[in-house]
C-alpha cells in the first residue's frame, strides 16, 4: 500500500541499505512508487490531480536508524523498532526522509515501524508530505505506506577489500549471513547471501 491523501500508487521497490559511520551502522530506506491513472484520450483534457505511470514518487531516507555494535545480529532484528520525528530536522545526521515527485521536500510528522508478517519484514509509515501538484495535492498531505522491505546490503566504499568490509561490519551484523561483491563501479558491498543479483539495485549500481 502506498497512498497520498486518498490516491493509491503502485510500489516498484522498497529496500533497506546501510553504511558504517564510525561506531554506528546507519540504515536507510528507499521506496519508489508510480501513478496509476490512465492517460486522457484527448490532448487538452484536465490532468490536475492525476498521476500516470511515468510519474515517480520517491521516499528517500539516507539516515533512518543508527545501530550500535552488538545491538542486533541480523538485519531482520530491526522488527519492533520505531522511528519518529515531527519537524524535518535541521541536522541531517538525525533520522529524516525526503519525498520527491516534482521536487525534493522534507517528510514531517513521521511514524515508522518495522513488523514481521510470516517470514516477511514489513515497514509501516504514516507521515505528512508536500507535493505542490495543484489544489488537491499541494501541501500537508497524509502519506501512508505499508509494504514488504528487502535488505540489499552494506555499502563499504570503492575498491575496499573483502577483509576491510568484514572488519567494518562484524561489530554490527553476523558475517555468516553476508557475502562480498563489487558492482560495476568497483563499489564494495556486503549483501545477504540469498540476495537476488538481478534485482538488487546496489549490485546493479542503480542507486
Amino acid at each position: 500500500m502506498f497512498k497520498v491523501k486518498d490516491k493509491s500508487f503502485d510500489i516498484k521497490y522498497a529496500y533497506l541499505d546501510a553504511y558504517v559511520d564510525e561506531d554506528e551502522l546507519v540504515i536507510g530506506l528507499q521506496i519508489k512508487a508510480i501513478g496509476t491513472d490512465e492517460y486522457p484520450k484527448i490532448d487538452d483534457a484536465e490532468t490536475e490531480g492525476l498521476f500516470f505511470s511515468d510519474n515517480e514518487l520517491l521516499f528517500n531516507s539516507e539516515v533512518l536508524m543508527r545501530i550500535k555494535p552488538n545491538e542486533i545480529n541480523n538485519w531482520q532484528d530491526i522488527v519492533g523498532k520505531k522511528v519518529q520525528w515531527n519537524d524535518y530536522p535541521e541536522d541531517e545526521e538525525e533520522p529524516h526522509a525526503i519525498f520527491y515527485v516534482y521536487e525534493h521536500e522534507g517528510i514531517y510528522n513521521a511514524n515508522i515501524e518495522f513488523k514481521k508478517l510470516d517470514k516477511k519484514i514489513i515497514v509501516s509509515i504514516k507521515a505528512t508530505c508536500d507535493i505542490y501538484a495543484g489544489k488537491e495535492f499541494s501541501d500537508n498531505l497524509p502519506l501512508e505506506i505499508e509494504t514488504e522491505v528487502d535488505f540489499f546490503g552494506i555499502l563499504c566504499g570503492k575498491n575496499i577489500t573483502k577483509k576491510e568490509c568484514e572488519n567494518k561490519i562484524k561489530p554490527f551484523l553476523n558475517l555468516d549471513s553476508l557475502k562480498f561483491i563489487q558492482n560495476k563501479y568497483n563499489v564494495s558491498i556486503m549483501t545477504p547471501i540469498n540476495t537476488d543479483m538481478e534485482t538488487n539495485l546496489l549490485v546493479l549500481g542503480d542507486y
